[in-house]
């Protein structure tokens, strides 16, 4: 079974993903904050969903610790509702993440993780 690490700040986003997720047929490990997730075993990682705007430091912040100081190269997926998107873009094309939109709708959100799971494999 493949598990995905959820970071978001919002306990009902966290809670909605993490349902999706798991009658997807993945395990989850569900974290309110960047910190709690690199105190986490990214090895055991399959991909990564990770909020943009959050308190402590945004999406793209997050995406480049786990790419050049975790060396975590798991698939990474932005969920965002920020509207300016030009500076999350350029880190996103740069690291070979995707964005996926607010509202979050199921089966975008599984078809998105599905490619993405399969580009790594490939």
């Amino acid at each position: 079974m493949q598990t995905v690490l959820v970071i978001d700040d919002d306990v009902f986003v966290l809670s909605m993903v993490t349902d999706i997720l798991h009658s997807a047929g993945y395990a989850v490990v569900k974290v309110q904050s960047p910190d709690d997730a690199f105190k986490l075993d990214l090895s055991k990682v399959s991909a990564i969903l990770c909020d943009y705007n959050m308190p402590q430091m945004n999406g793209a912040d997050v995406l480049i610790a786990m790419r050049e100081l975790k060396e975590c190269h798991a698939p990474f997926i932005f969920l965002t509702g920020h509207e300016q998107l030009d500076d999350l873009l350029s880190v996103a094309i740069r690291y070979g993440a995707e964005l996926l939109p607010k509202p979050i709708h199921p089966v975008e959100l599984i078809r998105l993780l599905v490619k993405q799971l399969a580009t790594a494999a490939a």
